[in-house]
């Protein structure tokens, strides 16, 4: 018993005065009758081992506590953990009390009045040597109880495993005021130790005929296949193939009957680790099926370790993946396939945009000059329609030219390979100022911007963005207004990446906010051609680029009220 101190059983037999040492002397009848306590105890002892009966073997327990404690009612409970609490105690069995009474004191929790409930609380035997003077007892509303049943003292023993967890209780209860002397309660420890250990074994067992239960069902219930290894894999045992694998009973020739020579090293490779560091072994391996045709399947097996921290045996278990692993090799060549599909498909836009550059730019540049020379052939005219259609015929020259740039750009793009480093966004911004000087000064547009952070990107890349979004500025602006464009920033963390928040806001005829997010397709106008030049493919491509980065940009417009840009991009290389 933990804490107790007391000898051992067969000391105490043999010398029934180990009590008296610092007790006053005894009587003949007191030493007569403390002997057949402790024969009581060996004869329980013996039939603790034999255990024939739990339940009435936990009866017998109480008897003999009360015998060993002079008491007229008994009781041993079992602990039961509830949620991280320190849980509720169920009685088990009893002694002397009624049918009403057991029924009463089936359960007591922590907060319950009584000797048992303060051993929850305090983890110690608990004393209540009169009810009625007892502390912890006063103004409980079980104290009427006790004292209407005829119980005006008590002691609770706490039932410790001998790894020091808490199993149960036993408790012996009077008719009246009593302090049991210390040599009853060594006895009582003694007993208290066989039930703390007979409460284990059975606690034990029934987890046991629990798991046994639980397996029995999994096999029944599951198709996979289910085998037995002993420790070291040397032997296997009670294989029940499932009609997919040929049974066995006990055999040590399981590497060469169910796996194919080719694959054995790495399975043995597989096994030898998880013998090595007592882990699940698991791995999908060819085998030799009951029709003898080869197969797939996806095996694993739990070590079975014993109190001394061995390896007793493997539990293992095997799903047939023959089927997946088919349906898995095709789906790799389907992949395969499209991948080269697909890569060919890319050459091919390679190749078209080669042409858009080379082949289309070249008649476009000589529609644009031989447009030039014909107008200065005409301007003369008197009625002035020849210069009308030549203008006509270099507006759309020029805007051919712009939409192959475009396509160019945003087909390449991914293509592109460029080097990574740190940007400085307000030289970015000052470059492309100097770009649009003529277009800002025909405007009268005002530019301003603060201290801008500096990120790892692309310099081309973002270069294009932030000209995209100025450029746009500028253009959709208001012919009766100043147009004015505010570039700000703010630094954001989420999770472990720091990012800058980087807003370009303009005053010009913005967009209806159900065009926040289509602002962003490929090709896509929300005003005349005739009227605002361009391909469609700037924002389009704007969104790519800080996609690339890892960010995000996000739209925000009110029509004649401006527009909004938020783009938010990570301070550190994120390229994807």
């Amino acid at each position: 018993m933990k804490g107790s101190g007391v000898s051992s059983l067969g000391e105490m037999i043999d010398d029934p005065m180990v009590y008296g040492e610092n007790e006053p002397s005894v009587s003949k009848e007191q030493l007569e009758a403390e002997l057949a306590d402790a024969r009581l105890l060996h004869k329980l002892s013996i039939e603790l081992i034999q255990e024939d009966g739990t339940a009435g073997l936990y009866k017998k327990i109480v008897e003999a506590a009360v015998a060993i404690m002079r008491s007229q009612f008994g009781t041993m409970q079992m602990l039961y953990p509830d949620g991280g609490r320190i849980g509720k105690l169920r009685l088990l069995a009893c002694s002397g009390f009624t049918p009403e009474a057991e029924n009463y004191w089936e359960w007591v929790y922590q907060h319950t009045g009584s000797s048992c409930g303060e051993v929850l609380r305090t983890r110690r035997r608990v004393i209540i040597s009169d009810f009625r003077t007892c502390e912890f007892m006063r103004n409980e509303p079980t104290l009427p109880i006790f004292l209407d049943g005829g119980i005006y003292a008590a002691q609770s023993t706490p039932l410790y495993s001998r790894t020091g967890k808490l199993l149960g209780m036993i408790s012996t209860h009077w008719k009246h005021p009593h302090n049991p002397p210390q040599r009853h309660l060594d006895l009582l420890d003694i007993l208290a130790r066989q039930a703390a250990d007979l409460i284990e074994r059975t606690q034990t067992a029934e987890k046991l005929k629990e798991s046994e239960q639980r397996l029995r069902a999994l096999a029944t219930a599951t198709n996979d296949v289910i085998y037995r290894m002993n420790a070291d894999w040397t032997e296997m045992h009670q294989l029940d193939g499932r009609n997919f694998l040929v049974d066995s009973e006990t055999t040590t020739d399981w590497l060469r009957q169910y796996i194919p020579p080719e694959d054995q090293e790495q399975m043995m490779t597989v096994i030898r680790d998880a013998i090595r560091t007592k882990t699940m072994f698991q791995l999908e391996h060819r085998v030799f099926k009951a029709d003898g045709s080869t197969g797939w399947i996806f095996s694993r097996a739990i070590p079975i370790v014993g109190e001394k921290g061995n390896i007793v045996e493997w539990f293992g278990a095997a799903s047939d993946i023959t089927e997946k692993r088919s349906l898995l090799t095709e789906l790799e060549e389907m992949v395969a396939k499209r991948t080269s599909e697909l890569k060919r498909s890319n050459e091919d836009l390679q190749q078209f945009a080669h042409v858009a550059s080379h082949d289309l730019k070249e008649p476009v540049r000589k529609i644009r000059t031989y447009g030039i020379l014909l107008k200065n052939e005409l301007c003369n005219a008197p009625d002035g329609k020849p210069g009308l259609f030549t203008d006509k015929i270099l507006e759309s020259a020029r805007r051919m030219s712009t939409m192959i740039e475009g396509v160019l750009t945003y087909s390449s793009l991914n293509a592109t390979e460029q080097k990574i480093e740190l940007l400085n966004i307000n030289d970015i911004l000052s470059d492309i100022l100097n770009d649009l000087e003529i277009l800002i000064q025909q405007k009268n547009a005002v530019v301003e911007y603060g201290e801008l952070p500096k990120i790892e990107g692309i310099q081309v890349l973002m270069y294009q963005l932030f000209y995209n979004l100025i450029n746009n500025s500028l253009k959709f602006s208001k012919e009766t207004e100043r147009p004015m464009i505010t570039i700000g920033s703010s630094t954001i963390v989420e999770g472990e990446t720091s990012y800058a928040k980087i807003v370009v806001a303009d005053n010009g005829i913005g967009f209806d906010p159900e065009h926040n997010e289509t602002i962003f397709n490929t090709f896509a106008r929300l005003h005349s051609k005739s009227k605002f030049d361009g391909t469609g493919l700037g924002l389009s491509l704007s969104r790519k680029i800080v996609e690339r980065h890892g960010g995000t940009i996000i739209a925000s417009g009110r029509k004649n009220e401006g527009a909004t840009f938020t783009i938010t991009l990570p301070l550190k290389r994120q390229i994807h």
